[in-house]
């Protein structure tokens, strides 16, 4: 990957007459607007713009948005046998994050999150759930592509465990059921594979006993460079974010592992590039679009952050990004973020001799 080459974590603008926002944890079928005979068709146009405001802002790789997942985590728990979606368990959410990182007024968020599909015998993995939306990017994209998948401890977190002793050994079965679905994808074929895993930074006490070996089952044998996502949750639902303290130990265990690169939020908290150090020698692809705000960016404050960042990892390792998925922001917000995103990376690719791309020199 070439330095400094530009991107989203996942997820794009998922438009209003797609989906009703508001209702992401409705599993009724109230989520997704048009009938069933239209909706494939309007998802692969939303995929369509995803990509092509990708691609305008001069983004160096891409992504389908995630616009066909209604949820990031459960998304991926119909490729998994030994789950039950008609068994829902009353599961308590517990995080160790402090609680100012979240809204006050969303108990009925929390208690939508505890309404969870449950194991009920041994996981194994079955098929990809994402196969299909890569085939469409790869048939449509001009840009390297990035394909996303849920990473096991979040979504251990996203279920009830009826059937392992300890949640240890349901989150390493979770780990080698992935493990089949990062091999399906890179065995079709894509340029970067991503593990969105914010449990790792939510428990961490739990990913200090257990974060390292869970990588190791996770990346088994895969030789597509792999990027790990650990945030502090959609600003849509986090709006109050503050530093944690365990954030430099996620990195410092992280770089244990056998990840290619780690993608961290780092513009909303207000992270600071001594953060950086504890990444040892992975790529770091930095947040620099906050989802916090719908205010934009300029280039200059791009190019300032950046500017400090490359003070502690040099530019052939450092990717910039945005802080966290992008579904829920306006389209026309989300579309200036990005840009400004090019557009910082852009003068700083200058000042450093870096060559810009000819889709990117325009921003």
């Amino acid at each position: 990957m070439q330095p400094l080459s530009t991107q989203i974590v996942g997820s794009y603008v998922k438009p209003g007459w797609l989906v009703r926002h508001g209702h992401e944890h409705h599993h009724d079928g109230s989520w997704w607007r048009p009938e069933e005979d239209a909706l494939v068709a309007a998802q692969d146009d939303a995929v369509l713009l995803a990509l092509y405001e990708q691609e305008r802002a001069g983004l160096d790789v891409v992504t389908d948005g995630e616009i066909r997942r209604q949820h990031y985590d459960r998304h991926f728990i119909t490729g998994i046998s030994g789950i039950s979606q008609d068994r829902i368990t009353d599961k308590a959410y517990v995080s160790e994050l402090t609680t100012n990182n979240a809204r006050a007024d969303i108990g009925e968020l929390w208690q939508n999150f505890r309404m969870s599909p449950t194991i009920t015998g041994p996981l194994e993995w079955t098929h990809s759930p994402a196969i299909e939306e890569l085939r469409f990017l790869k048939k449509h994209a001009k840009r390297r592509i990035k394909a996303p998948i849920v990473g096991p401890m979040t979504l251990y977190d996203r279920l009830a465990d009826d059937h392992y002793e300890r949640p240890e050994d349901g989150i390493m079965a979770l780990a080698r059921a992935l493990n089949g679905e990062l091999r399906a994808l890179e065995a079709e074929g894509t340029d970067l594979l991503m593990v969105a895993d914010p449990a790792f930074h939510f428990k961490f006490s739990r990913s200090r006993e257990i974060g390292v070996a869970v990588m190791g089952e996770l990346l088994a044998g895969i030789t597509t460079p792999v990027v790990l996502h650990v945030c502090y949750g959609y600003a849509k639902y986090s709006t109050g974010k503050s530093m944690n303290p365990a954030y430099p130990n996620v990195l410092a265990l992280l770089s244990q592992t056998d990840v290619h690169a780690i993608s961290i939020e780092y513009e909303q908290p207000g992270h600071r590039p001594d953060l950086l150090a504890q990444a040892g020698d992975k790529h770091v692809h930095l947040g620099l679009l906050s989802m916090g705000t719908q205010e934009i960016e300029t280039p200059a404050h791009i190019a300032s952050r950046l500017r400090e960042a490359l003070k502690v990892i040099p530019p052939e390792r450092l990717h910039p990004s945005s802080d966290c998925g992008m579904w829920f922001l306006p389209r026309d917000v989300a579309r200036a973020k990005i840009e400004a995103l090019v557009g910082g990376t852009n003068i700083v690719r200058r000042e450093l001799g870096i060559e810009i791309p000819d889709y990117a020199i325009h921003a």
